[in-house]
């Protein structure tokens, strides 16, 4: 398997400089690129994102510090190795590249070993640089996926919660409501020493209010409107029998004919938000009366 190529730019002004590093770099696993200056220099970077940047210090209409800060200023290619040229062995040269996020120097006239050598030296600096951001991003990874997990586990928690609050709210009902309706029945129907027309009539209205009882449960739980016609039908269907239950008004103009429907899920989670709602209403506030206001994007109900 051949080695990938080592893809290098070379941006200077002057033509023998670009062509003596070029010739110093003919090898068969280097591919060279050159720009004649800084602004031809940073559109060739855009374009093939090289593993490394010769940049010469001096040049005209744009100098090397300046565009050694536009790439460090572009996130496609500010993580870009750069080499400063310079023929200045000035340490202001030095600490202003430096400066300018620079990651080494080279001066005139080169040297093909110490050339070889800094490259060398840039790939694997390059490389751990690498494997340092790597390693940064899975372990933000690894930190997001520990959030995500806590935030599962209370999620679950509360689903599990929601289903134990459901139990019990059948229980209770089952045993103040339907228990109590089912144990009057069957004393009625032991009763012998009274007149049978009488029993039945009396058994009957207990039979009603038995199956009553367990309509509004079923209701409660999941109203077949819900499913058949929507939101709207099923609200208003709850507003009704919310108001024969406890005697308090709802204000409301929803529309039970409207034929807009949302998504599933929403319209549920939604119905459940306005019974528990209700609920609350019934059993803390004292009122005679409560307004419901439903928003959607799509239009208002109040």
């Amino acid at each position: 398997m051949s080695e990938q190529p080592y893809t290098i730019l070379i941006v200077d002004d002057d033509t023998i400089t670009r062509n003596a590093l070029a010739g110093l770099l003919a090898k068969p696993n280097y591919l060279i690129e050159m720009a004649v200056d800084g602004v031809q220099g940073i559109e060739i970077a855009k374009q093939i994102n090289p593993d490394v940047i010769l940049l010469d210090v001096m040049m005209p209409r744009m100098n090397g510090y300046e565009v050694c800060k536009r790439i460090r200023s572009d996130p496609a290619i500010g993580e870009v190795p750069i080499i400063m040229i310079t023929a200045l062995d000035d340490r202001d040269v030095k600490l202003n590249s430096l400066m300018v996020g620079a990651d080494d120097f080279l001066s005139k006239p080169f040297d093909s070993l110490e050339l070889e050598f800094r490259l060398n030296t840039l790939r694997r600096v390059d490389r751990y640089r690498h494997l340092l951001n790597e390693r940064e991003k899975l372990q933000s990874t690894l930190a997001e996926l520990s959030t995500t997990n806590q935030q599962l586990q209370t999620l679950s928690r509360q689903i599990l919660d929601a289903q134990e609050e459901e139990r019990r709210y059948v229980a209770v009902e089952l045993h103040d409501e339907i228990g109590q309706l089912i144990t009057g029945l069957k004393l009625i129907l032991e009763r012998q020493d009274e007149d049978t027309s009488g029993l039945l009539v009396e058994a009957r209205m207990v039979a009603n209010e038995l199956l009553q009882r367990v309509r509004e449960m079923s209701l409660n739980l999941r109203p077949a409107a819900l499913d058949d016609f929507g939101l709207p039908a099923a609200l208003d269907d709850l507003f009704k029998r919310f108001t024969n239950r406890t005697r308090i008004a709802v204000q409301h103009n929803i529309n039970p004919l409207a034929e807009y429907r949302f998504n599933k899920n929403i319209e549920t989670t939604v119905f459940q938000i306005v019974q528990e709602a209700l609920t609350n209403i019934s059993r803390h506030c004292g009122v005679s009366e409560g307004i419901v206001i439903l928003i959607t994007k799509a239009r208002t109900y109040c």
